[in-house]
């Protein structure tokens, strides 16, 4: 969840496109986080694991990460549970 109010004030000033695509990466980026804590993961553990830098892993924590469909399935992979889910 967004608790930054001025984001999300600037958020409700564009359009539906960019804010869902906004949505979508701060829901995986608080998925990331939920399951690192659950799983006891840190930032310097889970960059190990995906061989990135910790900053790398300090943007997709913090949402300031367009994710690719390969680093959604590797950090899937990594973390051992799904991200994401596809509806059809």
């Amino acid at each position: 969840m967004i608790t930054n109010q001025l984001f999300r004030d600037c958020l409700k000033q564009v359009s539906a496109q960019t804010r869902n695509r906004f949505d979508f990466i701060f829901s995986v980026a608080e998925k990331i986080v939920a399951v690192m804590e659950k799983k006891g993961i840190n930032n310097a553990l889970l960059a190990h694991k995906m061989n990135v830098s910790e900053s790398t892993v300090s943007k997709w924590l913090t949402g300031r990460y367009d994710f690719s469909l390969s680093q959604l399935i590797r950090l899937s992979e990594v973390l051992g549970e799904p991200l994401v889910e596809v509806k059809n």
